[in-house]
């Protein structure tokens, strides 16, 4: 049985949103380790509240029942494991952060269409759900500050790849930290 937190009073009003969770690409520990380093120096906010991830779905509007995670498992039954790459770092003058591109694009996309198609999700889009595929390093951090960290680390951030073959359901506890509460494999990978 999956626990949601019940006290939110101490969180932010756009938090509260995320209180039943999302589905989440994280990439493997080897990855994981050197995004959440940088993460962790440069943004240790949003690092305390959830490792190096892909954001991929909305929040969810229901709570994960079995029936639910069924429906989840059986939309992605036939999305075979697919590469992904983090190659270079990006900043905008328009919006604070620094994060990883992450291509390709389409298999992402699809996979939003597909869990978006299911009873987890409400109708109306979240207002995030049509950003480009990232991985974030740090985005509680001005524009002027984004602009010049992400020039600082262009040469010396770790680039690569990595398999995509499952996606996580990741909910927070009562101090918005996310905890990995189901993982879904995709396709062939079950």
């Amino acid at each position: 049985m999956i626990t949601y937190a019940t006290d939110t009073s101490k969180w932010e009003d756009w938090q509260r949103g995320y209180r039943l969770g999302v589905i989440l690409i994280l990439p493997p520990p080897d990855v994981s380790r050197n995004v959440d380093s940088l993460r962790a120096r440069y943004d240790p906010r949003s690092a305390a509240w959830c490792p190096a991830h892909i954001s991929l779905s909305d929040p969810l509007c229901c709570e994960m029942s079995p029936a639910l995670a069924g429906e989840i498992r059986g939309v992605l039954a036939d999305v075979r494991p697919f590469e992904l790459h983090y190659d270079r770092l990006c900043a905008s003058a328009r919006h604070p952060g620094v994060a990883y591109r992450i291509t390709p694009r389409e298999p992402i996309e699809r996979l939003k269409q597909l869990l978006h198609g299911t009873s987890g999700f409400a109708d109306e889009a979240h207002r995030r759900r049509d950003i480009a595929p990232h991985m974030t390093v740090a985005e509680f951090i001005s524009i002027e500050e984004s602009l010049q960290l992400c020039a600082r680390l262009q040469e010396t951030a770790p680039v690569g790849s990595f398999l995509c073959d499952g996606l996580a359901y990741m909910v927070p506890d009562g101090s918005f930290r996310f905890q990995r509460r189901l993982t879904f494999p995709l396709g062939d990978s079950a």
